[in-house]
């Protein structure tokens, strides 16, 4: 990914704050988005307006050493960072990376490049992409597998029952949405997230996939309210005594996650079709 669209001195700082948590051996660019916002008040009569600009960068880490936590890792750099870079990373070991490459791992065959490395501590031994039919069948069922499995839980939301329960909906709206995460990162990256957490997933199919806008929040202030309740659903489930999950988010939710499959559906069609030619189906 080209890494022009991050001034020079915000991305040494980046690499250099990367460096101050982890023994770092390299990092390569997956995706970057610039965001801007403004900001208007008024104060004695006069109008005042704030420009607020900031990236979401995508990377995948090669570290010496585990990252145990990627999560309180992305939020130590987004406070080092003063908040103006939102970091969603992929975590690798050297060893881990080695044993993949010699092994063949697709996903590491296409981040891996020159065009994509921003720091380096010493050169890997890649591999490539590795195009075959059997390749592209393991893609074919391990897309269905997660596709089944996001109907499984789409089918749960639209049960008529005479108990129900707003913030178990949620939680079956988080895990549909979840698994066609799943699936289109598979069929776009070849890549199977350790981690799923939702807003992360979310962030990851920002860098390739159309249908993604239909889960990301909105203007209004629902939207943004109902994105929170399916991305903490799990937490909202287990800790929170009091109802405070209107009916009205509980279909939100569904719709969203119904209208997300049904596009996936349409889009992973027309990946799996590329695929077929690049794997000389």
């Amino acid at each position: 990914m080209n890494s022009a669209n991050l001034p020079e001195a915000i991305l040494k700082k980046l690499i250099a704050v990367i460096k101050s948590i982890t023994d770092v051996h390299s990092i390569y660019w997956i995706g970057i988005r610039t965001n801007e916002h403004k900001t208007y008040y008024y104060f004695n009569d006069r109008k005042n307006t704030t420009n607020n600009k900031n990236w979401e960068i995508t990377l995948l880490i090669v570290s010496k050493f585990y990252i145990n936590d990627p999560k309180d890792f992305m939020g130590k750099v987004f406070t080092k960072m003063n908040q103006q870079v939102k970091l969603f990373s992929i975590h690798y070991t050297l060893n881990e990376i080695e044993n993949r490459l010699t092994e063949g791992d697709n996903f590491l065959g296409l981040v891996l490049n020159e065009n994509n490395r921003i720091f380096q501590e010493s050169p890997l031994f890649l591999t490539g992409y590795n195009s075959h039919p059997v390749m592209y069948q393991r893609i074919q069922e391990r897309w269905k597998s997660r596709m089944s499995k996001a109907e499984y839980f789409n089918s749960k939301l639209d049960v008529s029952d005479d108990t129900y329960s707003e913030p178990a909906k949620l939680l079956l709206a988080n895990q549909a949405i979840s698994q066609t995460c799943a699936a289109l990162l598979w069929v776009y990256w070849e890549y199977k997230p350790p981690v799923f957490d939702l807003d992360y997933m979310i962030h990851l199919c920002k860098n390739f996939s159309k249908s993604i806008k239909i889960v990301l929040p909105k203007h209004s202030f629902r939207s943004h309210r109902v994105y929170n309740l399916i991305c903490h659903a799990q937490y909202n489930l287990n800790y929170k005594s009091l109802q405070h999950i209107a009916i009205e988010d509980g279909y939100y939710a569904s719709d969203l996650a119904f209208k997300f499959l049904k596009a996936v559906r349409v889009e992973g069609k027309k990946r799996l079709t590329e695929l077929a030619k690049i794997h000389n189906i």
